[in-house]
């Protein structure tokens, strides 16, 4: 018998009322593939701004031509976020986002017809964004903790460092050799702060006093005898362990001093031409390192005479040992514990002869690295540059209005994204097509 019209209404508008009373948003009534009202991080809009909100509005536009850019994987609601430092006027930031209908952890986003919550982005929200930065440059977007930016392929004719397109007049890059000097500089300030960082280790580092540790164990014999016993042990150790440490101050102090002493000095040896050249490393085949590195195993190998301490000092070590369990076996208990005795004090002498060598290899090993650091520094060519640095004089900060590079960056996936998470396939596939469907040449027409 045929459902009644009015029954499909009742039971249509019960589907509705229990899934929202789960509060599970229903993409049969709201807008997908819309765009929310644009949000605004400082001043865009203020006439003093006037010609980066041009650009960003231009740059907006341009984006939203990207048909690829919603062709998402899922259902999603589109954000402009256009930002400007109210504290500057010479760099703004472009943002367009993709927000699906909750996270993955299933907190909601969207809300209304066509909006999204505006703390979106704190739970990080967004699906896919492109970012189209206006002379605003750091060393971190291209180089992070390194010092070499890398060059990761050409989009749509321009270069791809790290994710980033550059777009600039004349391919400029916004970054130049880091000099001699500034190597060099940089050397220096590690080795003085190593200095002042033992000096400030050796200033707390202190014997116990002895007579609190007397009145300690004192305190703590009246109830636990043995556990003053042992306090008063390990005090000795410490105590020890700090008379051997001072006894080695004097040539660590030495060390460090001669470290800066030689810094100084080679410094010194360079004209003011000579430190403003790039920086070159004087080796960059490789070869003396490994031959350094080949030079430091040799001599962390223990001599002849050592070698032959350590071997027979084991060998009575353990013939001790085999003595000892014989003479337990036979019931001379007090025998044993007396060849136990002997033999580990044999291998605490041969441990000691090379821990004693290892230390001698370790400080040998520090000054034959620190010297080949100091000196492989040589000034060169720009196409021998060792390491860059961003250039203080692009963008030229004393034009403000005037907008000389910009950034694009689409942060897509990797294949070690996908191969743990792979449902993320149609994900980097999108946001592979949303980067390269980006008008790059019209983006460049922005350039003053």
């Amino acid at each position: 018998m045929p459902i009644p019209f009015v029954a499909h209404v009742t039971l249509y508008l019960g589907v509705l009322a229990v899934l929202s009373s789960f509060s599970i948003p229903t993409t049969a009534v709201a807008q997908v593939q819309c765009w929310t009202p644009r949000q605004d991080e400082g001043p865009v809009t203020d006439k003093r701004w006037a010609r980066y909100f041009k650009a960003m509005s231009a740059a907006e536009a341009i984006v939203k031509q990207s048909r690829e850019l919603m062709d998402s994987p899922v259902p999603v609601r589109m954000r402009t976020t256009m930002a400007a430092s109210p504290y500057s006027l010479w760099n703004s930031r472009l943002f367009v986002r993709a927000y699906p209908e909750q996270t993955s952890v299933g907190i909601k986003i969207w809300e209304g017809e066509c909006r999204v919550n505006p703390q979106a982005d704190r739970v990080d929200g967004s699906i896919g964004r492109v970012s189209v930065y206006f002379n605003y440059l750091s060393k971190e977007m291209f180089m992070g903790s390194d010092d070499i930016p890398k060059r990761t392929g050409t989009v749509a004719g321009y270069p791809d460092y790290g994710g980033w397109v550059l777009i600039s007049k004349m391919e400029r890059l916004p970054w130049i050799p880091q000099t001699l000097g500034d190597r060099l500089d940089r050397l220096g300030a590690s080795r003085e702060k190593a200095m002042a960082d033992w000096h400030r280790g050796k200033a707390v580092r202190k014997a116990p006093d002895r007579a609190m540790v007397e009145r300690t164990a004192a305190l703590l014999r009246r109830n636990d005898p043995a556990g003053a016993d042992n306090y008063m042990e390990n005090m000795k150790r410490l105590a020890a362990d700090v008379q051997a440490a001072q006894a080695k101050d004097a040539a660590r102090d030495a060390y460090l001093s001669k470290l800066l002493s030689e810094y100084r000095t080679y410094r010194a040896s360079f004209t003011a031409e000579q430190l403003a050249k790039p920086a070159v490393w004087a080796d960059p085949e490789d070869f003396a390192r490994k031959a350094l590195e080949a030079r430091i195993a040799t001599i962390q190998e223990l001599s002849t005479d050592d070698r032959r301490r350590v071997d027979e000092a084991l060998a009575q070590s353990f013939a001790l040992d085999r003595e000892a369990v014989a003479a337990e076996n036979a019931g001379n208990h007090a025998e044993a514990q007396r060849l136990r005795a002997q033999a580990n004090s044999l291998s605490m002498e041969a441990e000691l002869v090379r821990k004693d060598h290892m230390e001698r290899a370790a400080m040998q090993a520090e000054e034959l690295r620190d010297a080949f650091e100091l000196n492989s520094l040589k000034p060169g060519t720009l196409d021998q540059a060792l390491a860059y640095k961003m250039d203080p004089a692009f963008p030229d900060r004393s034009k403000p209005g005037k907008i000389q590079v910009i950034a694009v960056f689409v942060p897509t996936l990797t294949e070690d994204d996908v191969y743990n998470r792979p449902e993320l396939v149609q994900r980097k596939a999108w946001l592979d097509q949303v980067k390269s469907s980006i008008d790059y040449a019209s983006l460049a027409a922005l350039l003053d």
